[in-house]
C-alpha cells in the first residue's frame, strides 16, 4: 500500500511539472535589429535629400510587426535568414498624432541571419519611387524662383537671399513689418493633374525657420482656368522656430475636395496682433527646397 501511495505521489508531480510546461511555456528568445538613423536619397531632378524621417514602420517575413520611433531597436522571433521590409515614417503636417507611411519613398530591404539575443544593426537608406511625379522642385538656386506675392500693393518683401540659407546657395525669405503685417503668396505656376483616378495623394515637401506662424494650401482652377469658389483653402501650417526644420505637408484631402483642375501652392502669414496691433515690428519667413509630389 505503501509503495502504491509513492508511485501515485510521483506520478501527481510528473503530471504538475507537465502541466506547468503546457500553462507557463518556454519562452522564445528573440533576436533585435537596431536602427539609429536613417536617410533619404534623392537622383538628379528629385531635389534635396533634406528629411525628416521620425518612425520605421518594419514588416518581417511579409508579416507586419509595428512602427517604431528613431533610434530604434526592433525585437524579432524569427530565427534564420529573415527578409526585413522597412518603410520611412513621417508626421502628416508636422503632428505628432498623424504619424503615417511617406508613400513616395521605396520599402529598404534586406534578408538577414538572425539568432536569439543577437542585435544586427542597419541604417537604410531610402530612395524614392520611379513612378513618383515631381511636379515642383525649388530650390531657389536659379532665378526666377517659382512664389510671387498675390496681394497687390502690400509691397511685401518676397525674395531669394544668400544669408542664412538651408542649404546650397540661396534660400527665399519672406519679410513683413508692422505696416505690412500680412502676407500671401503662391506659386506663379499651376499644376495639372496632381490627382488621378489611380491614386490620391499629393504632398507638399518644405524646409523653413520662421519668426511667425505660417499655413499652406491650395488655389483651385477649374478646366476653363478660372478660380474656383472660395478662393485659396488652407490646410496645415507650422508654429516659429528658430532653427531650420522639415514638414510634409499632406494635401491629398483638400486636393479631392477641391476637384480642380489645376491648383497653386498658397503661403499665408501675418504678425500676430495684440490689442489689433502687430506684436513685431519686423518679421521673416525662411522657406528652400519646396517639393510638390504626387503619382
Amino acid at each position: 500500500m505503501k509503495r502504491i501511495r509513492v508511485f501515485f505521489s510521483a506520478l501527481a508531480a510528473i503530471l504538475l511539472l507537465a502541466g506547468c510546461d503546457i500553462i507557463n511555456p518556454e519562452e522564445q528568445i528573440p533576436a533585435y535589429i537596431y536602427i539609429p538613423e536613417v536617410e533619404v536619397s534623392a537622383n538628379a531632378g528629385e531635389g534635396t535629400a533634406s528629411a525628416n524621417i521620425t518612425e520605421v514602420w518594419v514588416t518581417v517575413n511579409g508579416s507586419f510587426l509595428g512602427a517604431y520611433p528613431i533610434p530604434a531597436t526592433v525585437p524579432i522571433l524569427e530565427e534564420g535568414v529573415t527578409d526585413i521590409a522597412i518603410q520611412a515614417g513621417v508626421k502628416d503636417n508636422g503632428l505628432g498624432n498623424r504619424p503615417e507611411i511617406y508613400p513616395f519613398l521605396e520599402a529598404f530591404r534586406e534578408d538577414i541571419e538572425l539568432g536569439p539575443n543577437e542585435v544586427d544593426t542597419l541604417r537604410p537608406v531610402f530612395n524614392y519611387l520611379n513612378t513618383v511625379n515631381f511636379a515642383l522642385v525649388e530650390g531657389f538656386e536659379v532665378l526666377p524662383h517659382s512664389f510671387q506675392d498675390v496681394r497687390a500693393g502690400l509691397e511685401s518683401q518676397v525674395g531669394v537671399v544668400q544669408e542664412g540659407a538651408f542649404e546650397g546657395g540661396s534660400s527665399l525669405r519672406i519679410d513683413m513689418d508692422a505696416s505690412n503685417f500680412f502676407v500671401e503668396v503662391a506659386t506663379a505656376e499651376r499644376f495639372p493633374q496632381i490627382v488621378s483616378n489611380n491614386s490620391a495623394r499629393v504632398y507638399l515637401e518644405v524646409n523653413y525657420k520662421s519668426d511667425v506662424p505660417a499655413l499652406f494650401g491650395l488655389i483651385g482652377y477649374d478646366a476653363a482656368g478660372m478660380p474656383l469658389p472660395g478662393g485659396a483653402q488652407y490646410e496645415a501650417g507650422f508654429r516659429p522656430t528658430a532653427e531650420w526644420k522639415k514638414i510634409y505637408f499632406n494635401l491629398s484631402l483638400l486636393a479631392i475636395e477641391m476637384r480642380g483642375e489645376e491648383y497653386q501652392i498658397v503661403l499665408q502669414s501675418a504678425i500676430p496682433l495684440e490689442n489689433g496691433t502687430p506684436s513685431l515690428s519686423e518679421a521673416s519667413i525662411w522657406l528652400d527646397n519646396i517639393k510638390l509630389l504626387h503619382f
